[in-house]
């Protein structure tokens, strides 16, 4: 399942094998940059983020309320599985 958000923000519900919940992936135009996971409980949910990307070139910048609202979205998806 993925959401994609106008902000070029996805995000992918998935399940990690290092992990004993679900998962979310988020994306920033095509390229991961932060993965949620709940192991340690919804009041507890921790955020891992990447800085190998594909395209060399590439830079996470955005704007802070699109971050926080794909943010609040993968917490929603996170809570509902």
């Amino acid at each position: 399942m993925a959401i994609n958000m106008e902000s070029g923000f996805e995000i992918f519900r998935f399940s990690d094998s290092n992990y004993d919940e679900i998962t979310v992936e988020i994306q920033f135009n095509g390229e991961q940059i932060a993965q949620l996971n709940k192991d340690k409980g919804l009041q507890f949910i921790e955020i891992e983020f990447f800085s190998d990307f594909i395209e060399p070139n590439f830079i996470p910048k955005f704007l802070m309320k699109d971050f926080l609202m794909v943010l609040n979205e993968a917490q929603r998806l996170l809570e509902n599985s």
